[in-house]
């Protein structure tokens, strides 16, 4: 009803109706000229010229006031049906207020006038066929039912116009609202990437720091350690290279972490991440994907491709596993990662920092983790991804 009430713009019903009673009074003003003479002409030309143009004064684009439209209304119209059925005391005159009745119904929806509407109809209809002695006229109950017909469509159209436009209103409104949740989802996805980066950023730090910190302490005592013992210099040779080596792989895995995936699909970015993996460590890796694989978001993609190397590294450097499988399958409403690994496996499984952490970023997606191992029967790692929450619980 607010709907209706605040509209400032014509629907295309009220243009319809305008030119059904432009139509109309032209034919009442046409009948006027021809069926009537004198004075008496004159003053019902006027009185239609009347009740066309001040009605309208306050329901036209731009402007619509409906109680003043519709007093108005009944007033002329009213007046003229009483004044012509005392002039003529013809059933015919009736049909001056369908019409009339059919937009004052139209215009009668928020209350006081959706109740008010039906009591000035009845008023109007009866006052005139008082005045003109129409009661016993064996058309006046066709004719009480016809109007009544006119008033009932009126009131149809009017109830299918506050539909429409609180329709459009809702719709405006999920638009709006769609757009602040989108705009916001960006916003936190861009601080959630930006916060992981920074942290990244300082595991990569850290790492670089002890990796060079222990090399080159490493590397000073060399020559006297040389000097002392030959053998135990080339065991701390070979200790030198080995966490050189390991000290490589951990600052590669960091800056593939912190590299942008935006311009690649998650199977993509886990493809890469695989055939790095597979390089460096000379481990089996099979990727398999089900279902239709689908578009998502930036922070889904980071999380998934965060748990799948941390899956992949767990497997390989505690579990000694040569043959992995990873399994991704797209569901509507919700994203399955497997890994599974045929190595040692454990008896009794503690979570380490690595699988409580990917645990934490299943869990801030709404998701959950299953870690499942057997001794010498390997390690099978399911997190379960809804992915239609991702907006609302970012």
């Amino acid at each position: 009803m607010k709907a209706v009430r605040d509209q400032r713009k014509w629907h295309w019903l009220d243009y319809v109706l305008f030119l059904i009673r432009t139509i109309w009074i032209t034919n009442i003003g046409y009948l006027i000229f021809i069926g009537t003479t004198g004075l008496n002409k004159w003053i019902l030309l006027l009185w239609a010229i009347s009740l066309y143009i001040i009605p309208h004064l306050f329901y036209r684009p731009g402007l619509i006031k409906f109680p003043k439209y519709v007093f108005a209304e009944v007033l002329l119209t009213g007046s003229a049906f009483i004044y012509l059925s005392i002039q003529y005391e013809i059933s015919e005159t009736y049909g001056f207020l369908f019409w009339p009745m059919l937009t004052v119904a139209y215009a009668c929806q928020v209350k006081p006038l959706i109740w008010l509407g039906p009591f000035l109809y009845i008023s109007i209809f009866f006052a005139g066929t008082l005045a003109g002695d129409l009661f016993a006229d064996e058309g006046f109950f066709a004719r009480f039912i016809d109007t009544t017909i006119f008033y009932g469509i009126g009131l149809c159209l009017g109830r299918m116009t506050i539909v429409n436009n609180a329709n459009k209103t809702l719709i405006a409104s999920i638009e709006e609202k769609n757009e602040d949740l989108e705009y916001y989802s960006k916003k936190i996805e861009e601080l959630t990437i930006k916060e992981e980066r920074n942290r990244v950023s300082q595991d990569l730090h850290d790492t670089v720091g002890h990796i060079f910190t222990s090399v080159i302490t490493s590397l000073d005592a060399l020559p006297f350690l040389y000097r002392a013992d030959k053998k135990e210099a080339e065991k701390s040779i070979k200790e030198i290279s080995d966490l050189a080596r390991d000290g490589l792989h951990d600052v590669r895995k960091t800056i593939h972490q912190m590299s942008p995936m935006t311009h690649q699909t998650l199977i993509e970015s886990v493809q890469e991440l695989i055939v790095d993996f597979m390089k460096h460590t000379s481990t089996d890796i099979k990727l398999i994907v089900e279902g239709e694989a689908t578009k998502v978001g930036e922070r889904i993609k980071f999380a998934i491709i965060r748990c799948i190397q941390e899956g992949l590294t767990n497997a390989k450097k505690h579990g000694q596993a040569t043959i992995i499988n990873v399994t991704i399958s797209f569901n509507q409403e919700e994203l399955i990662v497997l890994i599974e690994d045929n190595g040692m496996g454990f008896s009794e499984l503690h979570l380490g920092f690595g699988l409580r952490s990917m645990k934490d970023r299943i869990s801030a997606l709404a998701g959950t983790v299953e870690f499942y191992s057997k001794l010498n029967a390997g390690m099978r790692i399911t997190c379960h991804i809804p992915t239609a929450k991702e907006v609302s619980l970012s």
